[in-house]
């Protein structure tokens, strides 16, 4: 009810402001273009302010020599954002496209619309709150082969001062594949120093046949320990169930806060799905953690427990997430994983040997 309050407050010390990029035509001749191999600033922005609106085009290559799919893999996981604010030597946000918009695998998730980030036709948009106390700066990173036309814009408020009670907005992407077995226990995400998380979006895909319909990839422990705690101070049962579902990942679902925006069950087994959490952010002080465990489950399945073994014995099982994660924390800077190679990072699926990959 206060959000809706606070729309009908009058803000005489507060200023609006927007900036454009991407577009060298019409009104705007002297804008940078998202060619091949290019990064452009869409918006610098001086502080005391927040960006509270950030718009882009989805892209498209034209390319008859490529299928749909790469096509859109490409320019998915091609193009990169990157955020950095307060001159930071490092961005805050450094995400593929897509995936910072919860567009799962390489683009195929359905539109959806949030509070926090929306897949809309041909465009993507977010409008999670980014305050800054001196700058910030907002890049679009092509690291295809290809020019693609883009328009993007940032809106943005003027703050009348800095609030230290603020917290800097961060996200960061990563991607592993690893073989998954009944005593498998991976870890997610870390992160050190004080703030709150505020969302993730995965993508999971996985071509074992014992994995068809996330057989048994659903039946893991999320385990979120905060400030270097050893017991986990949430540990939900199962993913679906940390993700806000029951019972595996039966259909499509999109939710405000909770959504499976793609559901593909087999050839290949294709996932992508997200939480956001507005009321209910999750704070720590020192640090989070998150591994997900697969250790407790089905114990005393017997059938189970063998055809594992026999997954294990044929160096099967292998599975692949993307992740993105969201969350405020109270300094600038965040040690972003290495970035895989374009032509990995385009695949659906990731195997022990990539080149062998459709």
């Amino acid at each position: 009810m206060r959000a809706n309050r606070d729309i009908a407050v009058l803000r005489p010390d507060a200023t609006f402001g927007a900036r454009n990029g991407g577009w060298a035509y019409d009104a705007y001749p002297e804008m940078e273009t998202l060619d091949k191999g290019r990064a452009i600033t869409i918006a610098e922005i001086e502080g005391p302010a927040v960006i509270t609106n950030l718009h882009t085009t989805q892209h498209w290559i034209h390319d008859d020599a490529l299928t749909p799919d790469e096509r859109r893999a490409l320019t998915s996981r091609g193009v990169l954002l990157e955020i950095t604010f307060d001159e930071h030597p490092a961005p805050s946000v450094r995400v593929p496209l897509a995936d910072f918009f919860a567009d799962g695998c390489c683009g195929r998730a359905q539109h959806f619309s949030t509070p926090f980030v929306e897949k809309a036709p041909e465009s993507y948009n977010c409008f999670l709150p980014m305050p800054f106390a001196r700058s910030a700066r907002v890049v679009l990173r092509n690291e295809t082969s290809y020019n693609l036309g883009n328009y993007s814009f940032v809106e943005f408020e003027t703050l009348p001062e800095w609030d230290a009670r603020l917290g800097y907005f961060h996200a960061t992407w990563n991607r592993f594949a690893f073989p998954l077995y009944a005593d498998t226990d991976q870890s997610f995400f870390h992160v050190d120093g004080s703030g709150h998380l505020v969302g993730r979006a995965w993508s999971v895909s996985t071509d074992e046949p014992y994995f068809r319909d996330f057989h048994f990839v659903m039946e893991a422990n999320n385990e979120f320990r905060l400030d270097g705690e050893t017991k986990p101070r949430a540990d939900y049962l199962g993913t679906e169930d940390s993700f806000g579902f029951s019972w595996g990942f039966r259909q499509p679902f999109i939710g405000l806060y909770n959504g499976m925006n793609l559901v593909q069950g087999q050839e290949p087994s294709l996932l992508s799905i997200y939480r956001f959490r507005q009321t209910n952010p999750m704070r720590f002080r020192r640090s989070l953690d998150l591994r997900v465990d697969w250790s407790h489950e089905w114990r005393g399945n017997a059938p189970h427990q063998e055809r594992m073994a026999a997954i294990r014995e044929s160096d099967g099982g292998w599975i692949d997430y993307a992740t993105t994660f969201y969350w405020y924390q109270e300094h600038v800077g965040y040690e972003h994983a290495p970035l895989m190679p374009l032509d990995e990072r385009a695949k659906t699926l990731l195997h022990p040997n990539p080149a062998e990959d459709a």
